[in-house]
């Protein structure tokens, strides 16, 4: 416990001397390989190198390696998409698929889906134009808000505009959910408009789980399986065998662990491991979404709370990072409420809920999986 105080009170020195961070998100980078190579020595130089070939998740991401391309003057460059022999249906913010209504319909080999007014779902080619639904949360609960949009765009554009403007287009996770969304859309229109669901087979080279495509429009379809990106940003698929371009890697900044440690122990491993430099901090939005993308992955195997690096003043009740960060402006607790004091334990977890991460008090005393910063 006197070790544990020792901690504290360290972190709250740093606090004084370094104010609060409002920076993006710290835990991934891009990079670009050493020179043109074929799509498996791409892949074996950034997993050699970095951590692997990069996964594109928003419209931003795509922009930075267009610009990151230009700068170093490289034309068309590897990025971890590839298709795979099975179409999968993928919520746009990267939910599981837990809950669906049988798609009627087919469209090709890309399809995008749509709902009508009675709540059944119709998969239809993502280029056609229709009004659409995003959500955004309420506050910091688990609830969301739905709304339509009556624009008439491409599915693709459609998530764009929802990424840009509010959260997303809207994923539909039970039928009491499916209900509340046909209800809405009802309000104001009574033909069909996009939801968040996409099928396709693009899988990505480190598992990761997203569903941002940004397509040459001629190459949607094809069958090729190979994925590149040119200056504009925009995605092509390679003859079999047929091209040899740059690789875009990237490293990952969180180290998930394999095994269960108390809060003390998680902190002297995160000191001790050779590739890390502390417990995880989360010092804005960014920070979160990129800790989310990377829990999503399924070589993770997440069913339970994880320890960060979050404590509690027994003394004062107000929470602080390990590194001296306050908690706040911005949170991102469970039910939206700050653990009170005296009432709550005393370090802090994230832990999945309805498909997103929440931070969580737990027991000091409780062997929890560790998300440590990486170096």
């Amino acid at each position: 416990m006197q070790r544990l105080a020792l901690v504290f009170l360290s972190a709250l020195l740093i606090f004084w001397a370094f104010p609060p961070s409002a920076a993006a998100s710290r835990l991934r980078k891009f990079y670009i390989g050493s020179g043109q190579m074929n799509r498996k020595t791409a892949e074996e130089e950034c997993r050699r190198d970095y951590t692997d070939l990069v996964t594109v998740y928003d419209h931003q991401d795509n922009e930075k390696l267009a610009d990151l391309m230009c700068e170093r003057k490289v034309y068309n460059a590897w990025i971890g998409a590839s298709i795979g022999k099975n179409s999968k249906m993928k919520w746009s913010n990267g939910d599981d698929v837990t809950f669906n209504i049988s798609l009627t319909g087919n469209c090709g080999e890309t399809c995008c889906a749509t709902m009508n007014s009675e709540g059944a779902w119709e998969s239809l080619h993502c280029s056609e134009k229709k009004y659409f639904m995003f959500y955004k949360q309420d506050g910091g609960h688990e609830s969301y808000n739905y709304s339509l949009i009556r624009e008439a765009k491409t599915w693709f554009e459609a998530q764009l505009y929802c990424r840009q403007n509010h959260t997303d287009l809207v994923s539909i996770r039970n039928d009491e959910e499916n209900t509340e969304v046909k209800e809405e859309g009802k309000k104001q229109h009574n033909n069909p408009f996009w939801i968040g669901l996409l099928v396709d087979s693009v899988e990505w080279a480190d598992g990761g789980q997203s569903a941002y495509r940004s397509w040459l429009p001629a190459h949607l379809d094809r069958l090729d399986p190979e994925v590149y990106i040119n200056q504009q940003g925009q995605w092509q698929k390679a003859v079999k065998n047929g091209g040899e371009y740059y690789p875009l890697c990237y490293n990952s900044f969180i180290h998930v662990s394999t095994d269960e440690k108390t809060w003390e122990q998680a902190l002297d491993y995160c000191n001790s491991h050779e590739n890390t430099a502390g417990l995880l901090t989360i010092q804005s939005q960014s920070d979160q979404t990129e800790i989310e993308r990377e829990l999503k992955k399924p070589v993770h195997n997440i069913s339970g709370p994880m320890w960060v690096g979050l404590r509690q003043s027994r003394l004062f009740g107000f929470w602080i990072w390990i590194n001296g960060v306050t908690v706040g402006p911005w949170t991102n607790w469970k039910g939206g409420i700050t653990p009170e004091h005296l009432l709550s334990h005393h370090c802090g977890a994230i832990e999945e809920v309805n498909g997103q991460y929440k931070w969580t008090d737990k027991d000091c005393r409780s062997k929890l999986r560790v998300l440590c910063e990486g170096k």
